[in-house]
């Protein structure tokens, strides 16, 4: 058996000659993440060499035929003798995908209303795109970062609060409906589109989440954070440029901040990671007999897990958050430097997933949640931080690509 891959730009033609049995099929699955992760979004299969194609490879097939599609991609087998192709069809194989891309994939699919951004940026290339141009958000402050330093924390700091579709938040917090039921727990939490996701303080070793889209909406308890409301204006496609490994979390946060015309927005990212940098708790601030939490060398190291480098390369990242240059009064407390310019600030925390590939076109942010949670690990959740210790330090977190929602912040609250 044998598998060659041919790639230009954004398309491949993968050549394989042999029986494709099971062994073989895991060797297809390899190369087809492969090219997917590398950026691969219109394939074709040529399977005139193929004499035996089992049902794991018909597996392989159907499922990046699945992911290519939701990726607003294409993938085309050919030839197809007419064995192969009765046992692609017994897998579910949509035969209509053989012949020109697949329904939709004509010129209706290829038109855009994207458009470039104009000026050069130093790592990342950038397109937009109008979500509901009269599109903007409401965001709430929970509790005071600062009460960390007098812990423990009181049910007086906390807030209830549900996260329904329409809704992103995050902070400091766990799921559940009270105080008493969440204080051991508080960690690092995050919520987007009905879903929320945490990871408990109480010597948990796995991030846990809920599932939206029920007729009730999750619940979690906040020490501190923020939750938004309302509607973005703006898509943000991105992409590293050729010369560049990544693009650093700060600079397309600022591009964000630029496409809405506004000081302060909030912004939900799904990208592919380069690296990330981030922390989250080791204990709850708010459990019995909690002291007050030190950030300062050594303390820090028994309230905080970090790592000396970045981590989760390679992954998938949905990142929420609010952005603003030189906040002031109440939300600049909740707000920390994103990176070397000393007037963007942001507080950021991530839900980390294994790879996925993300589509390049316009993607429901609600079906694009929902497929994270349902269809891949969940490995942790972090605090985004930008590490400014100099030399010693990780920098900032880096994505290579991805799609990003973002809205000017009109209401504060």
């Amino acid at each position: 058996m044998s598998i060659d891959a041919t790639r230009e730009g954004g398309s491949a033609i993968l050549r394989m000659g042999g029986r494709l049995d099971r062994e073989w099929s895991e060797q297809l699955s390899h190369t087809l993440e492969d090219l997917l992760q590398d950026g691969v979004r219109s394939l074709v299969i040529d399977l005139s060499g193929v004499t035996y194609v089992s049902s794991a490879a018909t597996r392989v097939l159907a499922r990046c035929q699945e992911e290519l599609a939701v990726l607003r991609g294409e993938v085309r087998l050919t030839p197809l003798s007419s064995e192969v192709g009765e046992m692609l069809a017994m897998a579910g194989w949509d035969s209509r995908f053989d012949a020109a891309g697949g329904p939709d994939s004509g010129s209706a699919l290829r038109q855009s209303t994207w458009y470039s951004r104009s000026g050069a940026l130093t790592s990342g290339q950038y397109q937009m795109s109008a979500a509901v141009s009269e599109g903007t958000l409401a965001c709430h402050l929970h509790g005071h970062p600062d009460r960390l330093d007098q812990a423990p924390i009181a049910p007086d700091d906390c807030s209830a609060v549900t996260f329904p579709s329409g809704t992103f938040g995050l902070g400091l917090g766990a799921i559940g409906r009270s105080y008493d039921e969440c204080r051991p727990r508080f960690g690092e939490l995050i919520a987007v589109a009905g879903y929320t996701a945490y990871f408990p303080s109480d010597g948990a070793r796995m991030a846990d989440f809920l599932l939206g889209g029920g007729p009730v909406a999750p619940s979690a308890v906040l020490a501190s954070g923020l939750t938004c409301e309302g509607g973005f204006s703006k898509l943000v496609r991105f992409n590293a440029r050729p010369e560049a490994d990544a693009v650093p979390l700060s600079e397309l946060a600022g591009v964000c901040l630029e496409a809405v015309g506004g000081e302060t927005a909030g912004l939900v990212i799904a990208g592919e990671t380069a690296g990330l940098s981030g922390a989250r708790l080791r204990r709850s601030p708010a459990s019995s007999g909690a002291s007050p939490v030190r950030f300062d060398l050594p303390d820090v190291r028994e309230w905080l897990s970090f790592a000396p480098e970045r981590t989760y390369a390679g992954a998938t990242a949905l990142i929420a958050g609010v952005v603003a240059r030189k906040p002031a009064g109440p939300l600049r407390a909740h707000l920390r430097r994103l990176g070397e310019a000393g007037d963007l600030y942001g507080h950021l925390h991530t839900a980390v997933f294994s790879y996925r590939p993300l589509p390049q076109r316009t993607v429901e942010l609600g079906d694009l949640v929902k497929g994270l949670f349902e269809n891949h690990e969940l490995r942790d959740v972090l605090h985004v931080v930008w590490d400014d210790r100099g030399p010693a330090g990780v920098t900032e977190s880096a994505l290579i690509r991805g799609v990003g929602w973002v809205a000017p912040i009109t209401q504060l609250s």
